[in-house]
């Protein structure tokens, strides 16, 4: 158990985790560390930066506050609620998935480990998950990883490696997905823009392909530059993400799974509001090019640039005949809905489920 290449290593205490400025190891007396970041400079200067944004791109299109303010005021509440609960049904799935990668590298199959329920699972993301919402920089990350490790004991180095292959998995997915639904939804014809998305994504993936072939071939070349005290992090950080990869057909089912219930709430959302002739392959292709930009670390939850993605794209599907009864106005009043369900509210929800669990 306490060799240092061993894949079923628990934490010591003197163990710290990838960035001990961001989460260092607390005694159980210590506040939880996400707390000293709800109003950490940081951290309002990404939300300024995001509205900013957001401010910009609205100024640059042609909208009614008055009409905007119609639209949402007729929106049909049963599709709504209905968006709204698709959307939380994600984290019972994100948890199967996040067990499932778990498994593959031992804990609570061969382990003295005992892993959460899935319910218990499902408050770690959703909680993860609001962390992004609140801090720049995908620190939610990492957050849900020190979870798991005050939940379980395990070790936060391969427990965060378990999250960065499941991210892995995520954009590579995303990538497929979106190609497909470019590929129905333009008919091949690219338009400029939408083919800065597609070019932005292949980056992301030669570099998430070229870092998986390295860490695979070169680990133990890495590690020798690892400084000695941080060694033993390495290592099961590498063994967190490579052992990851096992049982991927039931894993690519979650992703899928989870990926279609996205879409499903977007293309909800774009029924509540009367829109209906909108093609599902375009509802798509929105869920998952505005999906991608959460991933940038510069606003929390990629804020302002979602919402730009979602008028942005639907502004350019409506330009090209292939998103009838979309205007400024209702391409806007898309963004702001779906942002309610998908950022607001979890940020509404987070805060309560934090409290609760800090409580308990």
């Amino acid at each position: 158990m306490t060799d240092e290449t061993s894949t079923h290593v628990v934490d010591r205490p003197v163990d710290p985790p990838l960035d001990a400025a961001v989460l260092p190891v607390l005694p159980a007396a210590e506040p939880d560390p996400l707390a000293k970041r709800f109003l950490n400079v940081r951290t309002l200067l990404s939300f300024i930066i995001g509205l900013a944004i957001l401010a910009f791109v609205l100024s640059r299109v042609d909208v009614n506050v008055g009409e905007i303010r119609a639209r949402l005021g007729q929106t049909q509440l049963p599709l709504f609620i209905a968006a709204l609960v698709l959307y939380y049904a994600t984290f019972p799935i994100r948890a199967l998935r996040w067990q499932q990668l778990l498994r593959n590298v031992g804990y609570g199959v061969d382990d003295d480990v005992r892993l959460p329920s899935v319910g218990g699972l499902s408050e770690i993301v959703l909680l993860s998950w609001f962390a992004n919402c609140i801090v720049p920089a995908k620190l939610g990350d990492a957050y849900r990883a020190y979870l798991l490790k005050s939940a379980s004991g395990v070790s936060f180095s391969k427990t965060f490696g378990t999250i960065l292959a499941e991210r892995i998995i995520d954009m590579l997915l995303l990538f497929a997905l979106l190609a497909i639904s470019v590929l129905v939804a333009f008919s091949g014809a690219l338009p400029s823009a939408v083919l800065s998305i597609m070019q932005v994504g292949l980056v992301l993936v030669v570099v998430v392909v070229a870092g998986l072939f390295v860490m695979r071939n070169l680990g133990g070349f890495i590690s020798g530059f690892v400084p000695r005290r941080f060694r033993r992090q390495y290592v099961l950080f590498e063994q967190g993400t490579l052992g990851s990869f096992r049982a991927m057909p039931l894993v690519l089912s979650y992703s899928v799974l989870g990926w279609a219930i996205e879409s499903g709430r977007l293309y909800l959302v774009c029924l509540s509001l009367g829109l209906n002739s909108l093609s599902p392959a375009i509802v798509l292709f929105v869920a998952l090019a505005s999906a991608l930009l959460t991933t940038l670390p510069i606003t929390p939850a990629g804020l302002g640039f979602v919402e730009s993605a979602i008028v942005g794209i639907l502004l350019l599907a409506a330009s090209l005949g292939l998103a009838p009864g979309v205007d400024e106005n209702a391409a806007a009043s898309v963004a702001i809905l779906d942002r309610v369900i998908s950022y607001w509210s979890l940020v509404v929800v987070g805060i309560v489920v934090y409290f609760l669990t800090r409580k308990r």
